[in-house]
């Protein structure tokens, strides 16, 4: 049993754009769940579908991209997310021990978990605008200065264990959307919730 390092659930969002072959089987709906090979569940909450072309599965850690379902469809008949964007699920491959919420918090509040979340490694690109805590499950809401152009520098996360792995549930927003805290958060206790029902 390994014991989680946060810096590697927050790395592989950053990766995506290095990915390699799609493991996933090719399909033209964009489905709502899929099974990883650990076995763990991953399904979208309502409006959210898989985009399988950018999805990556195995290895460390697998990583489950998320977005409007009549978007990936192209079709306008289907559901749509009432915050457009695109949500990202990292899914760590073993069982190990995940951090409690506070253990969570202590590490991205400092000066090391900072610079894991900007996107050019700096923790003082990043401040800390909220961090929610449940038992076992972090919120956090940041602002990211080193955010590339045509990128939203918000930060919105969700961590917490599934099934003993550490999952990480990221939202992405576009640059000129203005999302109230409450609906970011409400977005990602909705992401959390489907996830923990289907499991």
């Amino acid at each position: 049993m390994r014991t989680y390092k946060p810096v590697a659930v927050l790395a592989t969002g950053l990766l995506l754009a290095a990915c390699g072959a799609n493991p996933f089987q090719a399909s033209r709906n964009a489905p709502t769940e899929i099974i990883l090979p650990d076995g763990t569940h991953v399904a979208g909450a309502e409006g959210w579908c898989i985009d399988e072309a950018t999805s990556r599965s195995g290895g460390d850690t697998s990583v489950v991209v998320l977005g409007s379902c009549a978007a990936l469809t192209r079709d306008a008949e289907q559901p749509r997310p009432v915050i457009p964007g695109v949500v990202t699920i990292s899914v760590e491959g073993e069982p190990g021990t995940v951090p409690d919420s506070e253990t969570l918090e202590k590490f991205f509040v400092s000066e090391a978990g900072r610079a894991t979340l900007a996107r050019n490694g700096d923790a003082e690109s990043v401040d800390i605008l909220d961090t929610r805590r449940e038992e076992g499950l972090l919120y956090l809401h940041a602002s990211d200065d080193s955010a590339g152009p045509g990128t939203s520098k918000e930060i919105w996360r969700a961590l917490f264990g599934l099934g003993g792995r550490f999952v990480a549930v990221s939202f992405y927003s576009r640059q000129d959307d203005e999302i109230g805290v409450e609906d970011g958060l409400a977005m990602l206790a909705a992401q959390v919730q489907e996830l923990r029902a289907v499991n």
